[in-house]
């Protein structure tokens, strides 16, 4: 009896130390769980404001907008002619693209040409479900929605990728897309009081001055 009493001790003793382990592993896996969590969001930040004021641009299109012609200047091309409506339209939006197929831009004063097609600030390619936002508020890159549009645009996931003029406070403004559809979806999504929310890493926010 005192043989096996003293064999029993001894398989506990060496069993002990595993055991414990065992133990502490079990206790550590939410913790474990918790820091990774934390991890994965570290360095990002996530923001929601109401108040803000929504509008939309577009790019105009010359065949959707017949009329009298004018003549302008293009850099590097010399004098053409377009159609004054499209003209007009094209001054107030940035960009639209010419009955030859080409994207023609205002800014700086002057017209520009551009084979690639409409241009964002930073000279992207312009595409819907970017928006052009005052940087001091959201930072360039940010991930954005935008609940209170009209659907679809209240599921959309914007790209704070632009810059305006006139974009300058609690003020966005969404590019919608080309053509006649693009601009009715403009006056649709012009609204007041909208809620706002972005998502960021910390680094671009630190990067753009924030």
């Amino acid at each position: 009896m005192k043989y096996e009493l003293k064999k029993r001790a001894e398989f506990i003793r060496k069993r002990l130390p595993l055991a414990a382990l065992i133990c502490i592993g079990v206790l550590l896996v939410p913790v474990f769980y918790h820091y990774n969590s934390k991890a994965q969001t570290q360095g990002k930040q996530s923001m929601c404001s109401d108040g803000w004021y929504i509008t939309g641009y577009y790019v105009p299109r010359e065949d959707e907008l017949p009329g009298d012609a004018e003549e302008i200047s293009v850099a590097h091309l010399g004098n053409l002619s377009f159609s004054q409506e499209f003209l007009n339209e094209t001054r107030t939006e940035g960009w639209g693209i010419t009955r030859f197929g080409w994207a023609l831009g205002y800014y700086s004063g002057g017209w520009h040409r551009s084979d690639s097609g409409p241009l964002d600030a930073a000279g992207n390619l312009l595409s819907e479900g970017m928006i052009a936002i005052d940087r001091s508020l959201i930072p360039s890159g940010a991930a954005v929605r935008i609940s209170t549009l009209p659907t679809p645009w209240s599921s959309k996931t914007f790209h704070a990728t632009d810059v305006g003029v006139g974009i300058v406070g609690q003020h966005i403004d969404v590019f919608t897309g080309m053509g006649r559809a693009a601009e009715e979806e403009t006056f649709r999504i012009t609204s007041d009081n909208n809620r706002v929310c972005f998502t960021s890493k910390a680094s671009e926010a630190a990067r753009d001055g924030l």
